[in-house]
């Protein structure tokens, strides 16, 4: 467990109380007492969460041991209340139409089934900072208290920890790095599938990371 921590600290970030990035140095010691990751996406009708909504979300909880294996998985689409605020571009990315969204849950319900799925986990993904913004802001508007640890796991700054310069990717998006690990993808831009593709390059890069030397997969917990 010792190396598993040491491996996922290169991407660990400290947060605040409600969630938000503090910008200060953050090590494995975040990890103390965690006992899972909850692997997350959301798509958005743009970039800011202020102006913006979320329109899909959907994570993977995984048990906190070596191998990473898969807990729970949930995902739903959120129905807007301000679509008029939408960037139109965004809204083609995710695949939005009213048919598409008929049956898709209010901010509150779906925030609440996540925290539950992910509740006490440290929240994982890849480049953290829009989907965190966004993830305080809801809970922030609907008057609820951040359900995750307060760190959060970049899997992009893993992977270019443990991938670069040795040939095997030309570029850091998500996509490109699970084609080249060859991880098969459920879809482009749907929140569980970008959460499942997440998760599934953490596993290669925990794998890989923990065979390296002078790091043992074979730690006490």
């Amino acid at each position: 467990m010792e190396a598993l921590h040491s491996l996922l600290g290169l991407g660990l970030r400290r947060l605040d109380a409600e969630g938000r990035l503090t910008g200060e140095p953050a090590g494995q010691e975040l990890l103390e007492g965690v006992t899972a990751l909850f692997v997350v996406d959301l798509e958005m009708s743009g970039p800011n969460p202020q102006v913006h909504e979320i329109l899909d979300i959907g994570g993977v909880r995984a048990a906190l041991v070596p191998g990473l294996p898969e807990e729970e998985a949930w995902s739903a689409r959120v129905r807007p209340r301000r679509i008029g605020n939408a960037v139109p571009a965004a809204l083609k990315v995710v695949g939005y139409s009213p048919k598409a969204w008929k049956t898709a849950l209010d901010l509150e319900a779906a925030m609440e089934r996540f925290a539950a799925v992910g509740r006490d986990a440290v929240v994982a993904g890849w480049g953290m900072a829009q989907d965190l913004a966004f993830l305080a802001e809801a809970f922030r508007a609907l008057g609820s208290p951040w359900p995750f640890a307060l760190a959060a796991l970049d899997v992009q700054v893993i992977a270019r920890a443990l991938l670069r310069g040795n040939g095997e990717v030309d570029r850091f998006n998500l996509g490109h790095v699970a084609d080249r690990l060859g991880i098969g993808r459920m879809g482009e831009h749907g929140a569980l599938a970008d959460a499942y593709a997440t998760y599934d390059v953490l596993v290669k890069l925990t794998e890989r990371g923990l065979r390296r030397p002078g790091r043992g997969s074979g730690d006490e917990p």
